[in-house]
């Protein structure tokens, strides 16, 4: 599957998810979260698949991707799995250069 074609299924898996658990999320106060992401989403020069294609660059098949902030800049962090498992590899958001990269999956905080 090409950069285009898994950016379009985690965008498909992103929108069922959030029509599925939507009124759940906001009860639990996470709207303002999402503003915040919004608003780094449209303020990031590199789009989605590019962020993916940087990554899957270092060695490795994407499984994920999430919008965050790394020392204050917007990035998407995106884990790919390769020959030495699975790796977080996050991309800047303006550069899109690589500016981390960690062994194993980043816990998200979320217990779900």
């Amino acid at each position: 599957m090409n950069v285009k074609g898994i950016a379009a299924v985690a965008l498909a898996a992103l929108l069922a998810a959030g029509s599925l658990g939507g009124a759940a999320y906001a009860a639990g106060g996470h709207r303002e979260e999402d503003g915040r992401d919004a608003a780094a989403l449209a303020a990031m020069k590199v789009s989605l698949s590019q962020a993916i294609a940087t990554a899957e660059a270092s060695g490795g098949r994407a499984v994920g991707a999430d919008i965050v902030r790394e020392h204050g800049t917007p990035a998407i962090e995106v884990e790919i799995v390769g020959a030495r498992g699975v790796t977080t590899v996050v991309v800047d958001g303006q550069s899109g250069q690589v500016i981390a990269t960690h062994d194993g999956e980043r816990d998200d905080g979320d217990d779900d």
